[in-house]
């Protein structure tokens, strides 16, 4: 008998969103105010330092969360579904990507 908890799709967007988008968006506003308001450096050069240091960040967790939920018996299309709806994925590849290193 399968006792696992089926994830709704609530559960999953907050997941991702408390994992991925806020803390990436935290660390683009806080490294682009510290870079120019502390350092000194360019509004623009602090944000593109912000957004390339966020990005990295998403990317590390993307991974995370999408290994989660495929671990939580979310089928891979419902997953992009989701993602693609609340600004967390944009295409397949990171999903196929995932499920190709596990083989």
């Amino acid at each position: 008998m399968n006792n696992k908890k089926v994830l709704s799709n609530i559960e999953l967007i907050n997941k991702g969103y408390l994992w991925v988008n806020i803390p990436s968006i935290i660390i683009i506003i806080f490294i682009w105010f510290g870079l120019t308001a502390y350092l000194e450096v360019n509004g623009k050069i602090s944000a593109i330092i912000g957004g390339a240091i966020g990005w990295i960040y998403w990317e590390l967790t993307i991974k995370k969360w999408i290994i989660w939920a495929l671990n939580n018996n979310v089928d891979p299309d419902r997953l992009l579904k989701i993602g693609k709806k609340s600004l967390l994925l944009w295409d397949r590849k990171k999903i196929d990507s995932i499920l190709n290193q596990s083989k």
